[in-house]
């Protein structure tokens, strides 16, 4: 089997590589990455073969998937700023498009697109959404519009055009691993386990150990799966303060979650982004961000549990192990 990981320098990347090395060898796995990008230190010294490209274009990733015959769609951009709107439209959706496309000239037997379960439409009741509860999020959730555009590229090629595909829709991605200090739940960690912390976002969201989506992908090149399917990829449905109280556990350091009304940081992000027009500078908080801190969004894993058969890591160990890894990294 020689298998393409595209976006393999990201969080998932750094946890996949090392675990497709030690099962199919290092001449079997490649990586598509962007040119310059800092390749992770968990697979720097494994001998991985990396091939440089913009996912969106059609030549270099042609190039890349020629040879292998299964390929894992990482690659992806998370953003709620609309000054990212074509960046997202880019990655998301025409890099689901040339992945497609390619995958269908090589004739590859398998392309395991990760998608989100942001692509996936939820309930305002806080009841958990499975993969046929329609979208519903507003198209001014950019990031979510993108990734749903992005997955019926995908799902749409599998109906007329036989492509081979299984789609994955991970939850908000936790647990050891990320080298990246910047990202939202390493910046928990780092604020939490720094000083008291104070107030959280007053809905709740569904999370998933990065150890969970890595068996699946893993599931998946093994055969597991049906082609044309999605499966929502959950460990846990938390609030927000409940995730703040559980790292502060680990840390073992004091917050105080009171929940902060969502119209006040829509408010607030709104006026960020009107100075982030006249000063360039990407905002710290978006009115989209703002509304979407206040609603529930929680997600059924019971497909993947059972077509997978797996058992899903517990969240209190996902939050535990992520702060130990930052503690030793950062």
């Amino acid at each position: 089997m020689k298998v393409l990981v595209t976006g393999a320098t990201g969080f998932v990347g750094a946890v996949l590589m090392p675990a497709l090395v030690g099962r199919y060898g290092a001449d079997a796995v490649s990586a598509f990455v962007l040119p310059g990008d800092k390749i992770p230190a968990t697979w720097s010294t494994s001998g991985v073969k990396t091939l440089e490209g913009d996912i969106a274009d059609t030549a270099a990733v042609r190039a890349a998937v020629s040879g292998h015959g299964h390929v894992v769609h990482l690659a992806g951009f998370i953003s709620y700023w609309r000054g990212d709107e074509d960046r997202l439209r880019k990655v998301n959706e025409d890099g689901a498009r040339a992945m497609v496309e390619a995958s269908l000239a090589a004739g590859v037997e398998r392309l395991i697109h990760i998608s989100s379960v942001g692509a996936v439409g939820f309930h305002e009741s806080g009841q958990p959404a499975d993969e046929t509860t329609l979208f519903n999020w507003p198209e001014d959730i950019l990031y979510m519009a993108s990734k749903r555009r992005g997955q019926d590229i995908v799902e749409k090629a599998v109906r007329e055009r036989g492509l081979r595909a299984v789609i994955l829709n991970p939850a908000s991605i936790m647990g050891p691993g990320d080298h990246n200090p910047a990202t939202p739940h390493n910046e928990l960690y780092r604020r939490i386990s720094r000083s008291p912390f104070f107030g959280s976002f007053a809905g709740g969201l569904a999370i998933v150990d990065v150890r969970d989506l890595v068996a699946l992908i893993l599931k998946t090149l093994e055969g597991r799966g049906r082609d044309g399917e999605s499966y929502l990829v959950v460990g846990a449905n938390l609030t927000y303060r409940e995730v703040v109280r559980r790292i502060s556990r680990a840390c073992g350091r004091r917050a105080y979650p009171f929940p902060i009304p969502s119209p006040l940081l829509a408010t607030a992000g709104h006026i960020l982004e009107r100075t982030s027009r006249r000063t360039g500078k990407r905002p710290l908080l978006t009115s989209a961000y703002g509304r979407l801190s206040g609603w529930t969004a929680y997600y059924d894993n019971a497909k993947s549990r059972r077509e997978f058969d797996h058992t899903y890591i517990d969240a209190e160990k996902t939050i535990r192990d992520g702060w130990t890894y930052f503690r030793d990294t950062f």
